[in-house]
């Protein structure tokens, strides 16, 4: 009995493309869909941003302008209850001060004090001494 053996052979296809190809597509494929991933989320960060620096400057706006409102009713009670001289009313009080102080008597005390404080005699001694001469002619 003859025996035969049959062999099948599968014939491999070669690709279309290498796979060097295959893999710089692919890897450009996943590169472009993480680029679109990361500018996504960059322009939803920037968007935030702006909204957050809008609130901060609203946020701001309303600390300053409830500051001033506290200050400026702070000042008005203060202004309501507590008794404050006017500026006419101060003109008034200097000028009346400078007008009742007896500048006369207080120039004469002080011209009279430096007068019986200093001792004359020394200097009138000393001066005759350095600038009169005696000169004695005798006939």
């Amino acid at each position: 009995m003859e025996q035969t053996v049959q062999t099948e052979t599968t014939q491999t296809t070669q690709p279309s493309m290498p796979t060097t190809a295959l893999f710089t597509t692919l890897m450009a494929l996943v590169e472009n869909y993480i680029k679109d991933i990361v500018q996504a989320q960059v322009i939803e960060i920037m968007t935030n941003h702006q909204a957050m620096r809008v609130i901060d400057d609203g946020f701001e706006k309303k600390i300053r302008d409830i500051a001033e409102e506290v200050a400026s009713e702070a000042i008005s009670t203060h202004n309501d209850d507590e008794y404050h001289v006017s500026e006419d009313a101060i003109n008034d009080m200097a000028t009346s001060a400078v007008e009742d102080h007896d500048f006369d008597s207080k120039i004469n005390d002080a011209v009279h004090d430096a007068i019986n404080d200093w001792d004359f005699t020394d200097v009138i001694t000393a001066s005759i001494k350095d600038n009169i001469t005696f000169s004695v002619t005798v006939d």
